[in-house]
């Protein structure tokens, strides 16, 4: 008899301890109702093995009490993966949409400083020069109003660059937090195994902590996740690239391309050797910022410059075969337009290129580029159309020849196949752009007339280049046509709104999704407080119980003994 009371006595004690273990929990659950990430945990139940007994004669079984299973966290692997997935793409629209707002309050039209009001107000000043071609009072207007121009395609192209600098510093500051956050969840695989050793319990709160870094990695730089079957996990980008294999961190790092501006490239270390990744990430905040920087804002920028050259070279030309009250005439009233020449620097032949602008009314305002096929012969690609094809020519070292509308070219040097020169007059044109000196200088040398006479018959010409279609075939996300230089200009401030609205409608969109996989994730993973009491109260009865039971078993302990 005593053996059963004792084994009673045994039941109630393991009963006290699990309702003051399912207890702990409960408030462990209560404390951390607004913790960012954790996952609720609920304790797990079940009897003990039984003990066998003879009882009237026969053998049976008598259970021995209760034990804890084990703490399991509340977590669905599969909806967190969908928030990994769903986060790269946030990230990268959080990030366009930041800079495209950026880029409308540069091009706000309603901020009376803008490109728009600049050249109305030059053509204004030319029409006004038209009407009395001696005038000195209208000559120093236009030659004010030029300047005025010119500064604002400066400050436009500058503050492009500016922006496309700032993007590339932020780059690099991304990539030391995607390197830090690698290496805590590599420390995290690590505490996990060690807290881990073959047994049923988890260390819950630090696959929490894990899940909370790699949720906050995702939305940086694309990610996959793979468990490992010692409760540790690997991290690799889309393409397989491992940036973790569980302890193992591959660190990303960032080096100067000279054939981009000098911006940076992103690279990762894999061991053996560093691997350029720069165009195989393909999500997160990481690739907003490259596909920024290195497409959408340069995009802009070349059409800014190709603006201002084509308006550099289209009034000039006019202003060229016009005359100044003083007889002047072939002189320009913007500085002339210059050939920038950019050598590949994985080049491995000696060629060097130099061009000159032999044609400064005819030159073409794209960015061209140069492909040697060999030691004498080249193609030329149109890099502004998307690499249309200018032809082949052959050359002869030192010689000087001229190609595509006016470019004057001198090789020198030996080229060897595959190495490539990029050139244009283009390049910084708006950041470059100014009126002549000799003008400055001079508002007499302003070719106003048609003749030595003074007439004003050469600016309504330059006056008519407001209203002339200088851009022909031009291809935009709203259409194609052919544009005036107001039209063009326009054209790129629209292009920048309707792809700020798009990415904005993006955003908004993903916000919705992240929203309801968060709301899923909440209701599965989440700490109710009414749950919690209930559970409390529960616990606490079943506590008082076995507490209970073994004031029972005490009594009837005193009873035998007084028997």
């Amino acid at each position: 008899m005593t053996t059963n009371i004792f084994s009673a006595l045994s039941s109630a004690k393991l009963g006290l301890l699990a309702q003051q273990l399912a207890i702990e929990v409960t408030g462990q659950n209560i404390a951390n109702v607004e913790t960012e990430g954790y996952s609720r945990q609920d304790v797990t139940f079940e009897a003990n093995t039984p003990r066998h007994a003879i009882k009237y004669g026969s053998m049976h079984q008598i259970g021995t009490g209760v034990r804890v299973a084990g703490i399991e966290r509340a977590h669905d692997q599969f909806l967190f993966e969908q928030i990994m997935d769903e986060g790269d793409l946030t990230g990268s629209t959080e990030v366009k949409k930041d800079i495209f707002e950026q880029l409308e309050v540069l091009f706000n039209e309603g901020s009376g400083r803008s490109l728009n009001d600049a050249l109305s107000s030059f053509f204004a000043s030319v029409h006004d020069l038209a009407t009395n071609a001696r005038g000195l009072s209208e000559r120093a207007d236009l030659v004010s109003k030029a300047e005025h121009l010119a500064s604002t395609f400066n400050q436009t192209g500058k503050q492009l660059y500016t922006i496309q600098r700032n993007i590339d510093s932020t780059i690099e500051t991304e990539v030391v937090k995607i390197n830090s956050l690698t290496t805590q969840i590599g420390k995290l695989n690590e505490s996990i195994h060690a807290n881990e050793p073959a047994s049923q319990y988890k260390a819950n709160d630090l696959r929490d902590n894990r899940d909370r870094l790699v949720k906050e990695l995702s939305k940086k730089i694309d990610i996959q996740l793979i468990e490992e079957s010692d409760n540790q996990i690997s991290l690799t980008l889309k393409d397989g690239t491992a940036l973790l294999l569980k302890d193992q961190v591959f660190d990303l790092s960032t080096s100067i391309n000279a054939n981009n501006e000098s911006f940076y490239d992103i690279y990762i270390d894999s061991g053996s050797a560093t691997k350029d990744i720069t165009s195989t990430i393909t999500g997160g905040e990481l690739r907003g910022y490259l596909d920024m920087r290195d497409t959408e804002v340069e995009s802009i920028l070349d059409k800014m410059n190709i603006l201002s050259a084509s308006f550099i070279q289209e009034f000039n030309g006019i202003h060229r075969a016009g005359f100044g009250v003083d007889g002047s005439s072939g002189l320009d009233f913007f500085s002339s337009l210059d050939v920038t020449v950019e050598h590949d620097v994985d080049n491995t032949g000696t060629a060097v290129v130099s061009m000159t602008n032999a044609s400064p009314t005819t030159i073409s305002v794209d960015e061209f580029e140069i492909t040697f096929t060999g030691s004498n012969a080249f193609t030329l690609n149109n890099l502004t159309t998307k690499n249309a094809s200018s032809g082949t020519f052959t050359f002869t070292t030192g010689s000087t020849f001229n190609i595509k509308d006016g470019f004057a070219v001198t090789i020198s040097g030996t080229a060897l196949a595959g190495d490539k020169v990029t050139f244009s007059v283009s390049e910084d044109a708006a950041s470059g752009m100014s009126v002549s000196s000799t003008i400055t200088a001079n508002t007499k040398k302003i070719a106003a007339g048609t003749t030595t006479n003074g007439d004003g018959g050469n600016a309504l010409l330059m006056a008519g280049l407001q209203n002339e279609l200088a851009f022909n075939s031009v291809t935009w996300s709203s259409g194609s046509g052919s544009y005036t230089f107001d039209e063009y200009y326009n054209a790129v401030v629209s292009t920048i709104g309707i792809e700020s609205f798009s990415a904005q409608a993006t955003l908004r969109q993903q916000e919705g999704i992240m929203l309801q996989l968060n709301s899923r994730r909440e209701s599965i993973s989440g700490v109710s407080i009414d749950e919690e009491m209930i559970k409390m109260i529960k616990f606490q009865q079943a506590y008082n119980a076995s507490a209970r039971m073994i004031s029972v078993v005490d009594e009837m302990l005193d009873a035998l003994n007084r028997m």
